[in-house]
């Protein structure tokens, strides 16, 4: 674990953050506006692309040993695919299978081979520091990327911004082989159900499962107040500032403390009152309101959850990433399907976003490693 590991993996993130929300926020409005998919069935994608998630998992766990290095650069093979079938596929639904296949591929081999990276250049005493501020990267990120996504939309088209995206993602590809000495290789990992205990698991999976709602549900609500693709990038970046900096606070106080599942708990408890919030908006300003309120006080949550579970399995950190990773994907197929078929049946987004509350409740019972054996 070196100074040097550690900022390679913080550009590999940055840029990795910024290609994704440049083009990536505006996947569902581009099939809204641009393909004519009715309101509910945007999230196609996302609940293929979860499910395959799952199925690289169990492939990821059966592996003796996987190269991370190549399974990020391959990822990013699936993620210019996913650009690419935005350009040339025309039918909303063919558009929505296929893109859900390749951001499934792509998803779930980037983010466990980088939390793997992540994970291992950190232990109990800096971990929530250096977790905080690689999360931190994507709420910077969301600041500048969406408003510069909705300006290239609103100059040009969303051809030019699935171009753009390209790039950006070759350029990131780059950057992974050239860093690609600081990239742990021939790691194995397996899905460690046991090491993380029932109480855990569940809170994992009820991340995911509330992840599901909040991804899916504030675009379609986003896109009620503004139609304008400038205007919902503007929106977006907003958002996204408005808590990172409380994350890295916050990860170096429990670094301190070693104290981790308090600042989850006081994170869970206080989205609730948010996600209602947004529930009873009625105005473009009552609702950037609640949606600022709720991005900060939801975004430590996965920060906190992340390195409890970590600290849980911390001989076998491969092991607690990667059934993380499982356990938030079941989640998050479980939730987004409910939310279409609510939408389908007539509810309104805001109403679907309240079904995203329960699961924040179920977050509460994980516990970290010290008070499970003190008990």
């Amino acid at each position: 674990m070196t100074r040097r590991s550690f900022a390679g993996l913080l550009v590999v993130e940055a840029l990795l953050a910024f290609g994704n929300t440049f083009a990536g926020s505006f996947n569902m409005i581009y099939l809204f506006k641009e393909r004519h998919m009715p309101i509910w069935s945007g999230a196609t994608y996302l609940a293929i692309g979860f499910a395959v998630s799952i199925g690289v998992s169990l492939w990821l766990s059966w592996r003796p040993k996987v190269d991370l290095m190549k399974l990020i650069v391959f990822s990013l093979a699936c993620l210019v695919a996913e650009y690419v079938l935005f350009l040339v596929v025309r039918d909303g639904w063919l558009l929505s299978v296929l893109v859900g296949f390749a951001f499934g591929l792509y998803y779930s081999l980037v983010w466990t081979p980088t939390n793997i990276w992540m994970a291992q250049e950190t232990d109990k005493s800096d971990r929530g520091l250096k977790y905080g501020a690689v999360f931190f990267l994507w709420p910077l990120a969301t600041f500048v990327a969406p408003f510069l996504g909705g300006l290239v939309i609103g100059l040009t088209s969303y051809s030019v911004l699935y171009i753009m995206g390209i790039g950006i993602i070759i350029a990131t590809a780059v950057t992974v082989y050239l860093a690609r000495g600081s990239i742990p290789r021939d790691q194995p990992m397996k899905i460690n159900l046991p090491g993380f205990g029932l109480r855990n698991s569940v809170a994992v999976y009820a991340e995911g499962a509330f992840e599901g709602v909040f991804w899916a549900d504030i675009t379609i609500i986003s896109f009620m107040f503004l139609t304008d693709e400038m205007e919902l990038g503007a929106l977006w970046s907003l958002f996204g500032l408005s808590a990172g900096l409380m994350g890295i606070i916050l990860g170096k106080i429990s670094d301190r403390i070693q104290d981790r599942v308090s600042f989850l708990r006081i994170s869970s408890i206080a989205t609730i009152p948010c996600i209602v919030l947004v529930y009873l908006a009625t105005s473009l300003n009552s609702f950037g309101v609640a949606a600022g309120m709720l991005e900060f006080a939801a975004f430590v949550m996965p920060v906190f959850m992340f390195a409890i579970m970590t600290d849980t399995l911390e001989d076998r950190k491969n092991d607690s990433v990667l059934t993380r990773e499982f356990l938030l994907d079941i989640g998050r197929v479980t939730t987004i399907p409910v939310l279409m078929a609510l939408l389908y049946l007539g509810f309104t987004p805001q109403e679907c976003f309240l079904l995203a509350i329960p699961f924040l409740g179920l977050t509460l019972l994980a516990r970290e490693k010290k008070k499970a054996s003190a008990a």
